[in-house]
């Protein structure tokens, strides 16, 4: 099965738009989607058997490239799902008994970390993004882990606010009758964290959120005009 559009996103997303193997960055490098462990060979199409890779390394890698592998691969084997999400929801709790209650801690609030946990792992995030990810909910006393990476007031603020926009859009396109997927919330979130990164302005991102919803899409570069993308790099 050929990588689809998400998940290459994730992960350029995830590298950093670097090349795993050599270190060049997009845009002075075209950037493709590699397979660590070939699929002829076994591999996978899983987050944790693909890196970000630059095109001469995509296309003709050398014995000094291939040595390389066996590293690139230990650095992004998550651990498993489960023992992830354990250890997620170890780290809430213990985030949240620091601020809070300990007994107030439901089975609700516990099942809520390890499944945004294990939407989150699905979607390729690293290991280490959901372990800080599940301490700042738990500090903040929130079970949706997937927004807490983003610190900065201002930033969480717009990418809130480009949430409820497009969520409530997306609700009156289908006539009131359905709401996106946990996985189009994901995409969607880092979509807009990526034009944040990128230096879009609140207005041009909400309006950008504004044709994505109406569109029930979640990747809100597609709808921003061609010389802004190219302007930003999105």
């Amino acid at each position: 099965m050929a990588v689809s559009k998400r998940l290459r996103y994730e992960i350029l997303r995830r590298d950093r738009y670097t090349c795993r193997y050599c270190g060049a960055s997009a845009p002075e490098a075209p950037l493709r989607v590699d397979h660590v462990t070939p699929v002829a060979l076994g591999g996978t199409d899983h987050p944790s058997n693909l890196v970000a890779a630059c095109e001469p390394c995509n296309s003709g890698k050398t014995s000094a490239i291939e040595g390389f592998v066996e590293d690139v691969q230990s650095d992004t084997v998550p651990p498993s799902l489960e023992t992830l999400a354990s250890e997620a929801e170890r780290l809430w709790t213990e985030a949240y008994a620091s601020i809070y209650a300990s007994d107030e801690i439901t089975l609700a609030q516990l099942e809520e970390v390890r499944s945004g946990t294990r939407d989150m792992y699905r979607m390729g995030m690293s290991a280490d993004i959901i372990r800080r990810s599940a301490t700042v909910a738990g500090f903040k006393g929130d079970t949706f882990i997937c927004l807490t990476e983003i610190s900065d007031p201002n930033w969480l603020a717009v990418t809130n606010e480009a949430f409820r926009v497009w969520r409530s859009l997306w609700f009156l396109s289908t006539g009131r009758k359905g709401w996106p997927e946990m996985e189009e919330v994901l995409l969607f979130e880092c979509s807009v964290e990526q034009a944040i990164n990128a230096g879009l302005d609140r207005l041009t991102i909400l309006r950008a959120v504004t044709l994505t919803a109406q569109a029930r899409g979640v990747y809100i570069e597609d709808h921003l005009d061609a010389s802004v993308r190219e302007r930003c790099g999105l």
